[in-house]
């Protein structure tokens, strides 16, 4: 091609381009470097640059106008000013002075194009009063002149951005080196410094420039010699200042209203921002503070059209089932321990409640339980199709369904990570997708796990010691990462006790309850470890208030569920039991098969929703002992069908069913 004429000159023209091309970017590069680094200086420009297109757009309209050829330069100067200034003051007010110009988008479009519209009424006013004796035609020309000069110097700086990325790019390229990524982390907690400490171990091209905290106690200080350079408030100013490329947001417990009002702050002066996902820090084997964050590409990002169409389909039904006097709460698990007593409060409540169960434990919990309000769904809370048959028309969702306590879930390590894990990610998108606000989520104190330093509350570091306990953290973390819309609560749930429909005889204080009165001796392993506990139905109130608290109560919020009160000992447990039951011999080994050690606090819950148990631990044991001595089948308590460990090995033994084979949703007998 270079032997033709045509590429002879192409050629020449390439040639020419790149020394043009270098040199432009080295003068844009030092302008940056000397003057444009400097936030201020930066704004001073940007404001230069407007007031220099209002200006000039007067001269060029006075020129071409010949009607006014008679208007002198003094006065065409005046005028122009005026235009510039009231420019520069349209768009301080609409914010357009902070813009980077780096990208193009509908607000800065609409920004623009408004404050060139202030400018246009200004001159239109002046006309109407006699400041200026122009024409209609001649104070057009000037309003378009101005849109137009403004569009095209924010069309040249966008030019010398991509300049300079090519050009980073072609000297990355030659000499195989990269520059620095500049990053800020907003958040100088437990998880912003366990980021900075693998950042500064693992990314020798990541350059960490500091961090923002608005706790004022670690204003101008360091964090493993990394500052801590201000407030949260002035992200986007530190940021600029700093020259950042991307700001990571290490903030779990952080509104995520003031997540987006910040990241969009950010984002839309060309810096990257992304937060923390707790669930992947857990996985990795490091220490979870409090699980999880609202992760910001959910909280910008906006649905597809048939998603947001069936998104707004959703929420309509539920409106109008709202205003028909309907309230439809989900229960998964509702033929559970908790669940037999949680379905019948609701039921109490006057909501419309739907069970979504797999019946692993038999259906007991809700047998003999006959409602017109009451409908069952035979389904797996780890099929998509059963969670979204069950999602639709409801308005809350309390998730109860799992493989609870250690020797069950070591059952089958993968269908406890399935059931207890994967089935909580798939709850929490199908509840984004139907637009359902309120899930309350159960969890377990036994995520302390080996942890005897104090009383322990909601933001106590965690120590799981078994898989039960990890799901848990795994499944709190996940709830936050995808909630979206989603308002969750998570309730960490003491160690439970009592009589329930289900009744379960694998729970410490059933279990030595019920050994006491038929075999009237008990066995206790070590016996100095602390439990807390609760009572079943109270568990049940707990979930109850928490799905009818006020948003700002709850939402997004973790609350341990028992009472200070019921903190014993395994001992001590083995003592009240005696006591209550009478006649019972207490045998005591120092083999301690079970390392859980951990007293809890339940402040939080009190002052925040009233809560207080109702039954003492010496409650359940006197229902239990008299249940137990009137009923006989309750005597074998070592049947399998009160053992979640005897009845799962039955379940997983037997064919699974197919989705196919599930009965639909159906309603029991009508009262």
């Amino acid at each position: 091609m270079s032997d033709t004429p045509a590429g002879a000159t192409l050629l020449s023209l390439t040639r020419f381009r790149w020394p043009v091309s270098r040199s432009v970017s080295e003068w844009s590069q030092s302008l940056e470097a000397r003057f444009l680094k400097n936030p201020r200086r930066r704004r001073a420009a940007k404001a230069f640059l407007d007031f220099s297109c209002g200006v000039l757009s007067v001269g060029l309209a006075v020129a071409l106008d010949p009607g006014v050829s008679q208007f002198g330069l003094t006065e065409t100067l005046r005028l122009g000013a005026a235009v510039g200034s009231l420019l520069v003051v349209a768009d301080v007010v609409g914010g357009q002075h902070r813009a980077m110009w780096r990208y193009t988008s509908l607000r800065e479009a609409i920004e623009i194009l408004a404050s060139s519209m202030v400018v246009a009424a200004g001159l239109a006013v002046a006309r109407v009063m006699d400041l200026v004796s122009f024409p209609v035609v001649t104070l057009t020309l000037m309003a378009l002149l101005i849109l137009f000069t403004r569009i095209g110097v924010r069309a040249l700086r966008r030019w010398q951005i991509a300049t300079l990325k090519a050009s980073a790019g072609e000297l990355q390229l030659g000499a195989h080196v990269a520059a620095p990524h500049r990053v800020l982390i907003a958040g100088a907690g437990e998880h912003g410094l366990s980021i900075a400490r693998h950042l500064k171990r693992t990314a020798p091209r990541v350059e960490l420039v500091g961090f923002l905290d608005d706790d004022p106690a670690k204003r101008d200080a360091s964090s493993n010699g990394t500052p801590v350079l201000g407030p949260t408030c002035d992200a986007l100013a530190i940021a600029q200042r700093y020259d950042v490329s991307e700001v990571i947001v290490a903030m779990p417990s952080a509104e995520p209203l003031l997540l987006r009002a910040l990241a969009c702050q950010l984002e839309h002066a060309g810096i990257r921002v992304q937060a923390v996902r707790g669930a992947e820090r857990f996985v990795t084997g490091q220490e979870v503070h409090r699980p999880g964050s609202a992760t910001l590409d959910e909280l910008l990002d906006q649905p597809l059209d048939s998603v947001a169409a069936a998104v707004v389909l959703a929420r309509e039904r539920r409106s109008r089932s709202r205003e028909n006097g309907l309230r439809r709460v989900l229960v998964t698990g509702g033929a559970g321990y908790i669940g037999a007593h949680l379905v019948r409060l609701l039921l109490e409540r006057g909501y419309h409640v739907r069970v979504l169960d797999r019946f692993d434990y038999g259906r007991a919990g809700i047998e003999g339980l006959h409602h017109s309000r009451l409908e069952i769904m035979e389904g797996d809370i780890c099929n998509s199709r059963d969670i979204s048959r069950a999602m639709r028309d409801v308005h809350g969702v309390v998730a109860l369904a799992a493989i609870v306590g250690d020797p069950a879930c070591n059952l089958d390590a993968e269908e406890t990570i399935n059931l207890n894990y994967t089935a909580t990610k798939i709850l929490a998108e199908t509840c984004s997708f139907y637009g359902v606000r309120r899930l309350v989520f159960a969890s377990s104190c036994s995520v302390y796990g080996a942890n005897s330093h104090g009383w322990l509350t909601e933001r106590s570091r965690l120590n799981p010691v078994s898989l039960y306990a990890r799901t848990r953290v795994l499944s709190e973390n996940i709830l936050f990462d995808r909630c979206g819309d989603v308002e969750p609560v998570i309730l960490r749930l003491a160690t439970a006790y009592g009589l329930s429909p289900r009744m379960r005889f694998d729970l410490v204080v059933n279990t030595l309850t019920v050994r006491a009165v038929v075999d009237k001796r008990v066995t206790i392993f070590g016996g100095k470890q602390w439990r807390p506990h609760v009572h079943c139905r109270d568990a049940a109130r707990a979930f109850l208030m928490a799905l009818e608290a006020p948003a700002g109560d709850v939402a997004g919020q973790i609350f341990n569920v028992g009472g200070n009160a019921l903190n014993h000992t395994i001992r001590k447990v083995g003592e009240l039991v005696s006591r209550t039951v009478g006649a019972v011999e207490i045998t005591t080994q120092n083999e301690v098969a079970d390392p859980r050690d951990y007293r809890v606090s339940f402040e939080k819950i009190r002052r925040a929703l009233a809560f207080e148990p109702e039954l003492s631990v010496e409650d359940g044991i006197r229902e239990i002992a008299a249940a137990v001595r009137a009923d006989p089948a309750l005597q074998r308590y070592q049947d399998p069908i009160y053992h979640n460990v005897q009845a799962l090995q039955q379940a997983f033994s037997a064919p699974r069913h197919q989705h196919a084979d599930f009965p639909p949703a159906r309603a029991l007998a009508r009262a």
